[in-house]
């Protein structure tokens, strides 16, 4: 989705890194923007899909089963939609954070400006991400396995129906359908939330390796600038400031 990288205030806070020469701070909101769009995108189609999925489950014959399915549709539902809540914020916070940095920018300079672009954290906000999404991805797991348990439950109602309908076997034939027509309902259920976790845990990775790599050039920028400095390249002014810890 292009929504957050057509925003003004990302787009002036873009310009205004690139005229500065603020070319790694400009990666990092860049990667940020990326990653949040994809997650829009992701997040939306898996909402599509869960509600597809509903009304399958709303034919299911044996209510006993197809209660179940409803709990677990709904619980899969609302983990979604705290997805979308958790990066709608993420975006509000982003866009925040860069009108605020461009207008200390204009208000106070750049050493000013580049403080308020480190302020953004975005490390550490893709690592919040991280972990918002592996909860997801452990309870779309916990799903499969109860729509597992669910099918099982129906292999021994459909070992019943057929004994049943030695006796009347019409009625029995009848019911037999009911149960593969569940059965394929249950199939499905089941590998949706299997790529519904396997979604969740890619958001979660790409989300861990980006903060990761950001850190990284963070510190070998450091590196760079600390022997820039020994080797009379840069004056103490250029030197590169302390970074403190801001994980409490």
């Amino acid at each position: 989705m292009d929504e957050l990288r057509n925003n003004l205030q990302i787009i002036e806070l873009l310009e205004t890194l690139e005229q500065n020469g603020m070319q790694k701070e400009k990666g990092e909101v860049s990667a940020l923007v990326s990653y949040i769009g994809d997650m829009e995108h992701t997040l939306s189609a898996m909402l599509a899909e869960m509600q597809e999925m509903r009304k399958e489950v709303n034919i299911i014959h044996n209510s006993s089963i197809k209660a179940k399915c409803e709990n677990l549709i709904h619980t899969a539902d609302s983990k979604i939609r705290q997805g979308i809540e958790t990066v709608s914020k993420a975006k509000n916070n982003l866009i925040a954070s860069a009108e605020n940095a461009v207008k200390v920018f204009k208000e106070k300079g750049k050493e000013a400006f580049k403080n308020a672009v480190n302020a953004m954290k975005i490390p550490e906000t893709l690592d919040k991400l991280g972990k918002v999404f592996h909860s997801f991805a452990v309870s779309m797991n916990e799903s499969v396995q109860n729509v597992q348990n669910a099918r099982m439950e129906l292999v021994g109602a459909k070992k019943h129906l057929i004994n049943a309908g030695r006796l009347f076997f019409g009625k029995g034939a009848k019911e037999q359908e009911y149960v593969k027509h569940d059965k394929g309902v249950l199939s499905r259920l089941q590998n949706l939330f299997a790529k519904m976790s396997n979604g969740f845990s890619a958001l979660e990775s790409k989300s861990l390796n980006l903060a990761d790599k950001l850190r990284y050039n963070r510190i070998k920028d450091s590196v760079k600038a600390d022997l820039d400095f020994f080797n009379g390249k840069t004056t103490a002014k250029d030197a590169p400031t302390p970074v403190k810890d801001n994980v409490r």
